[in-house]
């Protein structure tokens, strides 16, 4: 069979590279006349993102080509992290064009059996890398974009753009004048309130998420990071103006080595499915007075408990959280005196690994779809509380679509200037339903458990799905 070689091509964002590492793993396990070269950028002002990409770039048959760090102070005029990011991409463009032309060039160049050359049979670009496929035209390779989300979000941004391109509707508008849509890629109305900013913001919209949803559908196919029995209605619903979607999931983002061995052997050492695990992104943050009421939330429930708190970033952070030197400046007086004995508040939390250990019951989270994969994965419910990005549209699917989670809020958005506190009675009630051992909900979860993981499987769905795509490569 014929060697290839693939060009992986991730957005700088560590969720988005450690999906994009593992779905190159995926390949090189199953194919071995596939290899893999990563394309690694890097965000300024960005440690934690930075230490966690340097920590996965060691594979026997994955290459890494690490581009040089840019400085932050090229990016003053991006307002936050992600049209930062557009422009981090936007920058790399030429850097990349001329390295796939090099590679193309060698290819046709060589023959010699001393310097023996895969063709390089297509890149993989991330769903923010979408500047890369017009490099990739101009060069006559095939591109696939990564879906690092879910099938159902991809579905709203290619319903929203259909709306905008050919019907003529202003989305933010739209949006704000209606209750409910009805978005295919959804089994239930989406009240407008789940909707997230990208939809809401016209310069989010505009100047971003239409310009990626238009190249999509300039791909050969789009790869999901799903499987088909979580989100069968949301892959059920795309048309033939959509390129061929793969759904290749569960696919974990790695985790760094542990760091904290304390807290998981306090951990091991606490009875079956009686802590709570509350971790909220990379990028979660709250600020003082709903860290308080989360506070009081949590001592009130009575629960075992591991608390991810980070602070809130200062102007030229661009939206990065960092850690406090004494949680007691924010939290209630003596509340880690009282809870001692019952649990941690820390900042870097090994999310997965507190999730793997039989101790943890119950999941507090962002609804990021990485997290919300690791606790499927896992077999931890989840209570919602979105933050940021999609998070909101994850939480509504979890909780009304697919009856996987418990809700604490849908609608929470950190770019909303009027949201309201979640109230601790609120957070309280999230967390009691969430931990309910005998709960439908987590009987729901534990069988969705083995389902992703039989997915992954010889005769499972995910695994006849990459075996389409690889042939489709070929």
């Amino acid at each position: 069979m014929e060697k290839l070689e693939l060009f992986f091509i991730p957005s700088p964002l560590m969720g988005h590279v450690g999906q994009a590492i593992e779905l190159a793993r995926l390949f090189i396990k199953r194919f071995h006349h596939l290899t893999i070269t990563v394309l690694v950028m890097k965000l300024p002002n960005d440690p934690i993102g930075t230490d966690y990409i340097d920590s996965f770039t060691k594979d026997d048959r994955i290459k890494f080509i690490h581009f040089p760090p840019m400085d932050l102070d090229l990016f003053q005029d991006c307002p936050t992290v992600g049209f930062m990011n557009d422009a981090v991409i936007n920058r790399h463009k030429p850097i990349i064009r001329e390295l796939v032309a090099s590679r193309l060039t060698r290819f046709n160049e060589s023959g010699s059996s001393f310097d023996p050359v895969n063709r390089l049979g297509a890149l993989v670009v991330d769903m923010f890398c979408t500047p890369v496929i017009d490099v990739a035209k101009e060069l006559n390779v095939p591109t696939y974009v990564f879906f690092t989300s879910n099938a159902a979000f991809l579905g709203s941004m290619f319903y929203f753009q259909t709306l905008d391109d050919e019907l003529d509707q202003d989305i933010s508008e739209l949006v704000q004048s209606r209750t409910e849509i009805v978005v295919p890629s959804y089994a239930n109305p989406v009240p407008s309130r789940v909707l997230p900013s990208l939809f809401l913001d016209k310069d989010q919209w505009s100047k971003r998420f239409i310009g990626y949803t238009r190249k999509y559908r300039l791909a050969k196919g789009i790869i999901v990071n799903t499987f088909l029995e979580l989100e069968q209605h949301a892959l059920q619903s795309f048309d033939d103006k959509t390129p061929p979607v793969y759904p290749v999931g569960p696919l974990l983002k790695p985790e760094k080595p542990t760091r904290n061995d304390e807290v998981l052997q306090w951990l091991h050492d606490q009875p079956k499915s009686s802590v709570l695990l509350l971790c909220f992104g990379s990028r979660g943050w709250f600020e003082p007075d709903q860290v308080r009421e989360l506070a009081v939330a949590i001592e009130r429930s009575g629960y075992r408990f591991i608390w991810s708190l980070r602070r809130p970033p200062d102007e030229d952070q661009k939206g990065f959280p960092s850690e406090y030197v004494d949680y007691n400046e924010v939290l209630p007086g003596g509340f880690l005196d009282r809870t001692a004995g019952k649990g941690k508040v820390l900042g870097w939390v090994p999310q997965a690994e507190v999730l793997a250990d039989v101790a943890t019951g119950g999941f507090v989270s962002h609804c990021g779809w990485n997290s919300v994969l690791e606790s499927l994965w896992y077999g931890v419910p989840i209570a919602t509380w979105p933050i940021y990005a999609e998070q909101q549209l994850d939480a509504f699917q979890m909780v009304k679509d697919l009856s996987l989670a418990v809700e604490i809020s849908m609608d929470y958005n950190q770019m909303n200037k009027n949201q309201k506190l979640v109230s601790a009675e609120e957070i309280e009630r999230g967390i009691r339903e969430v931990m309910d051992s005998d709960s439908a909900v987590r009987a729901r979860v534990k069988k969705m458990k083995a389902t992703a993981r039989m997915a992954l499987e010889e005769d499972g769905s995910s695994f006849a799905s990459l075996s389409r795509l690889v042939d489709d490569i070929m």
